[in-house]
């Protein structure tokens, strides 16, 4: 908020012209500051490791294989087990076959 001198009037300015006179007054950095900044941007970039896409695409793939691996070799246990009691006819559980 700012006074007009001699008047009791008192203006409150917008935050945009606040932001923009904040801006106005900014001191540029020195031309030593801008080249260390500029070094340390170009250190850290490359000492980055870029990830692809492809890389996310590969690792949800074989989650996916394993998770389908699992399944499958759960079912064959099933299948399994299903088939030795199907075959064992004297397995707790059964009913004897009789005929009168």
């Amino acid at each position: 908020m700012t006074t007009v001198p001699g008047h009791n009037i008192v203006i409150q300015q917008s935050v945009a012209a606040q932001e923009l006179a904040h801006q106005a007054h900014t001191t540029k950095p020195s031309p030593e500051q801008a080249a260390a900044q500029q070094q340390a941007n170009e250190l850290v970039k490359g000492t980055t490791v870029q990830q692809f896409d492809e890389s996310e695409k590969l690792k949800a793939k074989k989650e996916k294989d394993a998770l389908r691996r699992k399944q499958f070799l759960k079912e064959e246990k099933k299948k399994k087990k299903q088939q030795e009691m199907d075959q064992d006819p004297d397995a707790p559980g059964r009913l004897l076959d009789t005929t009168v």
